[in-house]
């Protein structure tokens, strides 16, 4: 097997990934620049390799099997590290070319980032900034597969992947919100019991901050909350409590924006807060890259 993986080719994984991305030989190698043929000769080369038939071929065009799935995650970083590998060579020259590709949730895309990237492209003027936004549901593949090299984001409760550092930047509060016409907006000493009269809209489990409301509710004797709708989207959300009696929460960035038509409740009994990590790869290629644009976090 060491054998084998000796001589994995990074221009047949190119081939492959293409070809399982689009779901066509022609799509692939046009967008490689290559023959039809050619991709077809190397893919049968990397199978014979591999003892395993990674494709179906038919008349709908090319489907992934089992083989080629497992391999299809494997190859996504291979050829980001790959990247990454001639990227860095660059920097190292004094090229400084390359790019950046940054994950954060939305709260931290607002107000903890952007000045951070103002810093980080006046140093390094030719590095491109790529920007993803979501939940870890969404991130957390993508930062494993190596198609983001740092994630801003809540660290997640199941096992954590031993190649990746987890450094803390900021612990920020998190609110209930309510619209401003809500009934309990202007209320004060708010309790849990009058919040589990209302219905909720909320991010999907396992968001750690919705694992937390939920537990809270549970140990103080009531129910959790009715979920009405689940939303990654921060923006679908505000929209969606703006219009309804609906209750969600937020971090203060994302309720402090002007004539969002959102506010915080008053609750006293309610004190939460969300720990927010930077989360990058311990020995990447990448990592003093990503070392530059952390030490612009003021």
């Amino acid at each position: 097997m060491q054998g084998i993986a000796n001589k994995l080719d990074l221009r047949q994984l190119r081939q492959f990934l293409a070809v399982a991305q689009t779901g066509s030989f022609s799509v692939a190698a046009e967008s490689l620049g290559l023959s039809q043929s050619a991709i077809s000769k190397g893919i049968r080369a990397l199978e014979q390799q591999l003892g395993v038939q990674l494709l179906d071929r038919g008349p709908n065009g090319a489907q992934v099997t089992l083989f080629g799935q497992s391999l299809l995650s494997y190859c996504q970083l291979i050829l980001s590290l790959a990247d990454e590998a001639v990227e860095e060579m660059d920097a190292l020259r004094g090229a400084r070319r390359g790019a950046l590709r940054i994950g954060g949730l939305p709260a931290a895309l607002l107000d903890l980032v952007p000045d951070a990237a103002l810093r980080f492209s006046e140093q390094w003027p030719d590095i491109a900034l790529l920007f993803h936004e979501g939940l870890n549901e969404f991130l957390l593949p993508m930062l494993y597969n190596g198609r983001i090299d740092i994630l801003f984001s809540t660290k997640p409760t199941e096992p954590l992947n031993d190649d990746f550092e987890w450094r803390l930047v900021r612990t920020e509060p998190v609110q209930i919100i309510c619209a401003e016409q809500h009934p309990l907006a202007k209320a004060t000493n708010i309790t849990l019991e009058e919040l589990s009269a209302y219905s909720w809209v909320m991010p999907p489990r396992p968001e750690p901050d919705r694992q937390t409301i939920d537990t809270l509710f549970r140990s103080s004797g009531f129910p959790r909350p009715k979920i009405v709708m689940e939303t990654t989207s921060i923006s679908f959300l505000r929209s969606i409590i703006r219009k309804t009696s609906y209750l969600s929460y937020l971090t203060r960035p994302g309720i402090q924006e002007q004539g969002s038509g959102i506010t915080p409740l008053n609750i006293p009994e309610l004190k939460l807060s969300r720990e927010l990590y930077a989360a990058f790869r311990r020995r990447g290629v990448v990592r003093p890259t990503v070392i530059s644009f952390l030490r612009e976090l003021r």
